[in-house]
């Protein structure tokens, strides 16, 4: 039964990834999106991320681009050249491989960092970029929610400045793009596609780390991001300002993703490289650790797949490069008020598929509860996370084992908390540019290049999502998928016994309490 399972899964991936691809291989003339990246040099930043890696990929794979420059810095003793042979490992690149194998050709690595003045390119490569590069995509950022003020500044802000600069200097540009976020200007509950003011500009928040030293900014942080949740939204804000402000006479727009989570069908379904966000919870829930949650889980989830936001990110290049806009076009690419679902939704589906597709490393059976409040958020913590690990931690000494599931915990807990004040708002947004960028695209660039949101499926991405972080991020092996559902079936007649079992006590110990006092 187990193994019929495994292979239905198995085809029903395999079906969808065949019939995208010969919509892809069946198409003989180039597009006008093909077209448009056809002998184009493309400059990216941010490459080596979970949003640049598909980027490179699809450029690679479906247009016939002549040269990626890639901005790569020093990371963990690496340099740019030892992390591009990392990057081109993972898996995602596999099918653009045998479709393009002389990619690397098509590549050229640039040394740098966007904190750095000039970005800290040699003069030699800022030459070459400028005599050779046509579209500029910026997708670097530092994402920690707890990033230090002075660095997000650095990179997110002045590193976007630094971009403009470098692309005033491009001699054929035709297009560049902002990534920000969705949830720039989340300290509002309606976010339209346009240019928000904020209390200080791009360019004083650069001044003022450089006239401040970093304890007495890391001190007046709290007072500077007031209103925003964390400093990665706070110098989204920002860097819009030095766009809004520095680069209206060149074509630019601003891409504004929501939460970006797996793939939806290409290059493969359900990739991902990291667990940030509801990835992370879903991640949380399937190995046993994660069991409350504080949130309105009937506010809505605005997510979006990775592979489709890199779609319209490149369509917006495409825009943009053949009109002329008075102010830069924004695009808020969010899920469509035509369909959308809840977090609830997205929970409820991730907990139902847990059985069929368990993961083979879960500490305990999976179980899931949701709280609006924060006192009861606090109150199960200590009963289903702070108490289990302290046991498991005495346990772990008594053996003579270092002592960890303590400190796992505090950092679930530091999540749980950066993720609460998205999934406790609602929020709403335009997304009309989105819809009319859509409109745009002739039937072959539709199929190609694929972001509509009101297309999407949402149960076969939640499906395919669950699987692919069994995959890519938990790392266990599809064959070992019928001894995993034994394996979860053992653990929930393990889990309910032990229920009973503490139940049992619980209503002991109230009776003997009971009895005591009154009799």
């Amino acid at each position: 039964m187990e193994e019929a399972k495994l292979l239905s899964l198995r085809n029903g991936y395999a079906k969808t990834m065949d019939d995208h691809c010969q919509l892809i291989t069946g198409t003989q003339d180039e597009s006008p999106m093909q077209m448009f990246y056809k002998d184009k040099g493309v400059f990216l930043t941010g490459g080596t991320g979970f949003f640049g890696k598909i980027i490179i990929e699809k450029l690679l794979r479906v247009t016939e681009v002549a040269q990626i420059y890639l901005l790569i810095r020093t990371k963990k003793g690496k340099d740019a050249h030892a992390r591009i042979e990392d990057l081109f490992n993972d898996p995602v690149f596999a099918k653009m491989k045998q479709i393009n194998p002389k990619y690397r050709c098509q590549i050229t690595i640039i040394s740098g960092d966007c904190s750095l003045p000039g970005l800290g390119i040699s003069p030699h490569e800022r030459e070459t970029i400028k005599e050779n590069v046509n579209i500029v995509l910026h997708s670097a950022a530092t994402v920690r929610f707890d990033e230090k003020l002075k660095m997000a500044i650095a990179i997110n802000v002045h590193g976007t400045k630094e971009i403009i600069k470098l692309a005033n200097e491009i001699l054929n540009l035709k297009a560049l793009v902002h990534v920000s976020t969705a949830f720039a200007h989340c300290n509002m509950r309606y976010i339209q596609e346009k240019f928000y003011s904020c209390a200080m500009t791009g360019d004083n928040a650069f001044k003022l780390t450089e006239c401040l030293d970093e304890q007495t900014l890391n001190t007046l942080t709290p007072t500077l991001i007031k209103g925003y949740p964390n400093t990665y939204t706070y110098t989204k804000v920002l860097a819009e300002d030095v766009i809004q402000q520095h680069a209206q006479k060149l074509p630019v727009t601003i891409f504004r993703p929501g939460i970006v989570i797996t793939s939806y069908r290409e290059p493969v379904t359900g990739w991902i490289d990291n667990m940030y966000g509801p990835c992370g919870v879903i991640v949380g829930i399937g190995s046993g650790v994660l069991r409350v949650f504080t949130g309105n889980m009937d506010n809505k989830a605005h997510i979006v797949p990775v592979d489709m936001c890199v779609n319209a990110l490149l369509a917006s290049a495409w825009d943009v490069a053949r009109n002329k806009y008075e102010t830069p076009p924004i695009y808020n690419y969010v899920p469509d008020a035509d369909n959308m679902v809840t977090w609830r939704n997205y929970m409820e589906t991730g907990f139902k598929h847990v059985n069929d597709i368990p993961m083979r490393k879960s500490i305990w059976y999976p179980c899931f509860t949701i709280v609006p409040h924060m006192w009861q958020y606090h109150i199960l913590c200590f009963l289903y996370h702070t108490l289990p690990a302290m046991f498991m931690d005495l346990i772990m000494v008594l053996m003579g084992k270092k002592p960890r599931m303590m400190k796992i915990y505090r950092k679930i807990h530091k999540f749980s908390n950066v993720l609460k004040f998205f999934s406790s708002n609602e929020f709403r947004f335009d997304n009309e540019n989105v819809r009319r960028l859509v409109d745009k695209l002739d039937e072959r660039d539709r199929r190609l290049f694929a972001f509509d949101m009101r297309d999407l499926d949402w149960p076969n991405l939640f499906r395919v999502s669950l699987y692919g972080l069994r995959l890519y991020v938990v790392k266990d092996d599809p064959n070992n998928l019928p001894e995993s559902i034994k394996r979860i079936k053992r653990m929930m007649v393990l889990h309910y016994c032990t229920l009973g079992v503490v139940y049992s006590l619980t209503l002991w110990a109230l009776y003997g309490l009971v009895k005591l006092i009154f009799f």
